[in-house]
């Protein structure tokens, strides 16, 4: 994947910015920012985004039919997802397999293989949702979000013109006060500062599959709507 970056110290958002030049951009311009003054999640609503996370959005220009592709966009959400999830692995994870009853004892739909590290499971929300199963001494399961992605697209004739996947990441900002019982960084999770640069890179290091996928919009290997990695 080309990839031209565009950076910010701050910015309103990365995404109303990459869908400002999307038209005119190459295919795998990214533009990240260390702090966003109005950073936003599905149905506008509001993403803090103070310094200290990762904040970042792709434009994408994929040859997919819409009309005879639907779901592509949202398989695309979900990869996003699982590349997250992926380049967020603590050390050495190991595959763990949620037993029926843990799956039931949920509302929120498991991945049938999450990754589990340190006693954690990150696992992906449909539709676009990366969380967190903590155990919380004496209080039972906490499910916290930490990470989100938002995809946009522009559509004319059933074809793509453009497309912008918008990311997230709760990385070393602090969390505010109101959002602590939905809500958790890396740093709280591993008692440590984290490399910023470096999780960006593995990150898009895995977008790579990205553009095979939009390439070849017939094969996917998406095979439920919630994998952990690809």
């Amino acid at each position: 994947m080309r990839k031209n970056i565009i950076k910010f110290a701050k910015i309103d958002s990365t995404q109303n910015y990459a869908k400002k030049i999307a038209e005119k951009s190459p295919s795998g311009t990214i533009v990240v920012a260390q702090k966003q003054t109005q950073g936003r999640g599905r149905f506008e609503r509001k993403w803090s985004s103070q310094k200290g996370g990762l904040y970042f959005s792709i434009i994408l220009k994929p040859h997919i039919d819409i009309k005879r592709y639907p779901d592509k966009i949202p398989e695309l959400t979900l990869k996003m997802a699982a590349a997250i999830i992926d380049a967020l692995k603590i050390e050495k994870p190991k595959i763990f397999i949620l037993t029926s009853e843990e799956q039931n004892e949920s509302k929120f739909s498991f991945c049938p293989n999450a990754v589990k590290t340190k006693g954690l499971i990150l696992f992906i929300k449909p539709p676009n949702d990366v969380m967190v199963r903590m155990r919380d001494e004496g209080r039972g399961t906490k499910y916290k979000k930490i990470a989100g992605i938002l995809t946009e697209s522009s559509i004319s004739d059933n074809k793509i013109d453009w497309l912008v996947i918008g990311v997230g990441v709760n990385i070393n900002n602090k969390i505010p006060k109101d959002l602590k019982k939905i809500a958790v960084s890396l740093k709280e999770i591993t008692k440590k500062k984290e490399n910023i640069k470096k999780i960006f890179n593995e990150i898009i290091k895995r977008c790579e599959s990205l553009v095979g996928f939009v390439a070849d919009p017939s094969g996917s290997d998406v095979k439920t709507r919630c994998i952990p990695r690809f």
